[in-house]
């Protein structure tokens, strides 16, 4: 299966011959030179500038060129801090805003878009096709936009001022699909069958686009895997308290905005990222948050995501596909500074280091809240293995599980809802090979090597992992193409929310994940989530 699959993705190869090695195509800015890809499957136009960032502000308009822009760089990455997530690196690059178009040579029509957003939890990554190779999806007749967009402080630095007023980052992904619309065109691109689609943090952003009324009519369709709104890695209630915690580790202490600003701004990019990179849970310090709105500011997020989507104000749904893997929490065990933190304080029966980011829990109810975690996730401290389990599940359940399906219940009241839980254990699961798992489970980032190739680190493809690209890219372009993934029934059809469909080598439905622990976090969230409470 494996061969015939390479062949049907590679049989244009006997016409690349008739093809110029490069393509040149007109934009609104100039002309952008694009090269052919070594299988001759498309075109590929790296790093063109989407936008001009000014420092935690929405970026300015691209500029115009009158040369031709050789559009060949794969290794332009926003400022963060090396980490141990293989798909991002230390950079301290500012002038980051670009996008890279990935275009069939195969499709004279023009063509559906789908445009990625990587994940990092908000703090690292990058669009780069060094981790995001595009050709499953293309094989399809799609063209792939990935998008670089601000990350950390430098696109969540929410300080309440005109000069920081939060979401910079998200602000740069309105910005990319601005662009899109104006040029896309040019490239056979369809500007009215837009897909946005990312994973963790980029689905969450992916998300967020529908609860602003500044991205309605820039796409028409939202896949997100592994992200959902009201985990403590997708929203930041306390964004000042947050700028003023990380201020600390560069000697400063105040929670006056003026004079965070003036930190953050004239304090070298190496310096804020080696600061942040020094707290808890590191990659997730800065998210998305409420803005204040100022007159020369167009702001994003105006409200919580919770009251947009309960209250239905400014909320604009479109058809979505949302799933997760069943163990997402594996993934926790690789940022070890914090794990190793928790461990310790743990095993010391200090559960402080359980309170979530995302909860308001009254001084007096602290003491019960954090033993009524410690008896459902940490009944057993006497060795590593049972608290770094317990780390794990309480993970999966705060983070991805619990939220994800709260999301789709009130998503499903306003636009069909596609949910997936990927449990196929193959070659390509990157985060069962970081993690060295031997449990019969997937993790987060185990799904996302069956849509994308990575060529910083080469994985294996055999027959099953060949029928599992070959699924995943079907449903995710036939999505992007007619907004089911599934438009012809007469093979079996995949049906919206309440179902829920197991995405294996026999794909079926199945019920939810561990539905007990899920309303165990449901019940916590309603009673101490920042989102309801404030």
């Amino acid at each position: 299966m494996a061969k015939f699959y390479l062949i049907a993705i590679f049989v244009f190869l006997d016409s690349v011959f008739a093809l110029e090695n490069s393509l040149i195509v007109q934009t609104k800015q100039g002309k952008v030179e694009g090269s052919l890809s070594p299988t001759g499957l498309f075109y590929e136009f790296l790093a063109i500038r989407y936008g001009v960032p000014v420092r935690f502000r929405a970026p300015q308009p691209p500029p115009s060129f009158t040369n031709i822009y050789k559009a060949d760089n794969q290794a332009v990455l926003c400022p963060q801090f090396e980490t141990y997530d293989p798909l991002g690196v230390s950079s301290d690059n500012e002038d980051c805003l670009i996008l890279n178009v990935f275009t069939p040579t195969f499709v004279n029509t023009t063509c559906p878009v789908m445009v990625f957003l990587h994940g990092g939890d908000f703090g690292v990554g990058s669009s780069s096709p060094i981790f995001y190779g595009p050709q499953y999806l293309i094989s399809h007749g799609v063209i792939v936009v990935t998008v670089n967009y601000r990350l950390n402080a430098y696109g969540f630095l929410n300080l309440g001022i005109p000069e920081a007023p939060g979401n910079a980052g998200l602000k740069d992904i309105r910005a990319a699909l601005r662009w899109v619309q104006e040029n896309i065109g040019y490239f056979k691109g369809d500007p009215d069958n837009v897909t946005v689609f990312g994973q963790g943090s980029g689905g969450i952003a992916a998300i967020y686009l529908t609860m602003s009324e500044s991205t309605k009519g820039l796409f028409h369709k939202i896949i997100s895997e592994s992200g959902a709104p009201f985990s403590p890695r997708s929203f930041d209630h306390e964004p000042l308290a947050t700028a003023s915690q990380v201020a600390k580790s560069l000697s400063l202490k105040t929670l006056d905005p003026k004079a965070l600003l003036k930190l953050y701004s004239e304090t070298p990019v190496a310096k804020v990222e080696e600061a942040i990179e020094k707290q808890m849970h590191a990659k997730s310090v800065f998210l998305p948050s409420v803005e204040e709105v100022f007159d020369d500011e167009e702001p994003f997020l105006t409200d919580t995501p919770f009251n947009i989507l309960t209250k239905n104000t400014g909320f604009f749904p479109v058809p979505a596909i949302v799933g997760i893997n069943t163990v997402e929490g594996l993934s926790s065990i690789l940022d070890y500074n914090t794990v190793s933190s928790q461990m310790d304080r743990i095993a010391n029966e200090d559960f402080s280091t359980l309170d979530q980011k995302n909860f308001i829990v009254p001084y007096d109810e602290k003491k019960e809240f954090r033993t009524l975690l410690k008896e459902t996730f940490f009944t057993n401290i006497t060795s590593d293995e049972a608290i770094v389990g317990g780390l794990i599940n309480l993970n999966t359940d705060f983070c991805y599980s619990g939220p994800m399906y709260l999301f789709s219940e009130l998503y499903a009241n306003h636009s069909d809802i596609y949910q997936y839980i990927f449990s196929y254990v193959g070659n390509r699961n990157l985060g069962r090979i970081l993690t060295n798992a031997s449990i019969d489970a997937t993790g987060n980032t185990d799904e996302l090597f069956y849509i994308f190739e990575l060529d910083r680190l080469p994985l294996i493809m055999d027959e099953n992992d060949a029928r599992i690209v070959t699924f995943m890219t079907m449903m995710w372009t036939n999505f992007a193409k007619y907004g089911s993934p599934t438009p012809d029934t007469t093979e079996g059809s995949w049906l919206p929310y309440p179902h829920q469909l197991a995405i294996s080598l026999e794909p079926q439905y199945v019920a939810p994940l561990t539905p007990e622990r899920t309303e165990f976090w449901r019940t916590l969230f309603f009673k101490y989530g920042a989102e309801i409470t404030n």
